[in-house]
């Protein structure tokens, strides 16, 4: 990981951190921020893919898988900026699905580092772990807007702790002569 890598990574962490501070002071309208943040977000994310398609990716071999996430991710970006209208239910809803999603996937990759022995895989199984069990628990509790909003923040912090720590991990170098 390059310094601008690390640099970067930190700066989301303690956003992250920060935007947790703000949704547990407001909890009543964390839900609609955090769809709004969410949004937000995955628009950006999708129009980087797109533009990194249109500039580098589409000469590459497999460039085209760029420019489909891209557009699926700004999809969800600007549905999700749709869904702040409707009652927060569904939005709590597809908040959960997209948390549950995210930790299955953290849990399949960590499965998949073990079986090719990395270093890591046990670190990003407790991610997946803490991501599911945050879903759950935010289903078990989904009558209270509050403890949905504890709930995930406390997710995020820890996912954003996660990340500070490992940008700030050293990395191995690899040499080639």
């Amino acid at each position: 990981m390059s310094s601008g890598q690390r640099i970067k990574n930190i700066v989301i962490g303690v956003l992250i951190i920060l935007g947790c501070v703000i949704l547990i002071a407001f909890p009543q309208e964390g839900i609609v921020i955090t769809a709004a943040i969410l949004s937000l977000s995955l628009f950006i994310y999708g129009i980087t893919r797109l533009i990194y398609y249109f500039t580098m990716a589409r000469h590459m071999v497999g460039g085209r898988i760029m420019l489909y996430l891209g557009i699926i991710i700004l999809d969800l970006g600007m549905f999700t900026m749709m869904l702040t209208d409707i009652p927060r239910i569904y939005i709590v809803l597809y908040l959960l699905v997209i948390y549950a999603f995210a930790g299955a996937i953290d849990v399949l990759r960590s499965l998949e580092a073990k079986k090719y022995q990395t270093a890591l895989w046990k670190l990003s199984l407790i991610s997946g772990i803490i991501n599911l069990a945050v879903a759950i628990l935010c289903v078990v509790f989904i009558e209270s807007p509050r403890m949905i909003v504890y709930f995930y923040c406390a997710g995020l912090i820890y996912s954003a702790i996660i990340r500070i720590v490992t940008a700030l991990r050293k990395t191995a170098i690899v040499y080639i002569q």
